[in-house]
């Protein structure tokens, strides 16, 4: 299947594979699983779920981070929101 990009609701750019995204962003993961922002970057931090910023300007302090979906499953499956 050929990749595409596509453009998110939050106007930056996602990678998707047909109709599936390939990385998520933190509202995703908050969406999907429920728990709250703070736990998801406090475990983006931790490395519990590894994550990548995305372009932001030069002058912002923060960058909006994103997260590839397979490294998000297998940090469900290895029990990565055990705190």
């Amino acid at each position: 299947m050929k990749e595409v990009r596509v453009p998110s609701s939050d106007n930056k750019i996602v990678s998707q594979q047909g109709n599936e995204k390939l990385f998520l962003s933190v509202q995703d993961i908050v969406d999907m699983t429920g728990i709250s922002m703070t736990a998801v970057y406090s475990l983006i931090r931790s490395g519990k779920i590894p994550a990548v910023p995305v372009k932001a300007p030069i002058n912002k302090k923060w960058k909006p981070l994103r997260v590839r979906k397979e490294d998000f499953e297998t940090a469900v499956v290895e029990g990565g929101f055990d705190e």
